[in-house]
């Protein structure tokens, strides 16, 4: 699925940029919210907290996406079996599993208390939304072009 109708060198252009700038707004974030020291002490942790989100996080949010998918398919197969009223709205717990997701690694990978980590959180998935929109090259590198 990886290196989907495209140059792998083109792909690690375009996750190195990505990871940069996900690494650079975690980075802002982190000194606005907690402090100088935290974000200056947890710059590895933050990089490699980037890395996680841009590469791995769609490739999680994919499968998981994909299993919802087919359990909702086979809910609403037996939903019509009853009626003409099934649907497949299992699939659209995927954005709030992976905000959880990302939630959970902000909160241990760096260390913050909750409630900031909510913050970072959310101002992660705004900016990562905005960047597969700017460079949508990224998304449809990675097999989940739709």
């Amino acid at each position: 699925m990886l290196f989907q109708d495209a140059e792998p060198l083109m792909f690690v252009l375009w996750l190195i940029l990505a990871t940069i700038i996900v690494a650079l707004i975690i980075y802002i974030v982190i000194l606005l919210l907690e402090s100088k020291t935290k974000a200056s002490d947890k710059k590895f942790l933050i990089i490699i907290l980037a890395f996680i989100i841009v590469l791995l996080l769609p490739v999680v949010l994919n499968a998981i996406n994909t299993v919802l998918g087919s359990i909702g398919d086979a809910i609403a197969a037996i939903r019509d079996a009853i009626d003409d009223g099934g649907a497949n709205y299992l699939i659209n717990l995927t954005p709030i599993i992976g905000f959880l997701i990302l939630l959970i690694l902000v909160k241990f990978l760096i260390d913050l208390p909750w409630d900031k980590s909510v913050w970072v959180s959310l101002l992660i998935l705004f900016i990562l939304y905005i960047l597969y929109c700017l460079i949508p090259e990224l998304y449809t590198f990675l097999g989940f072009g739709f």
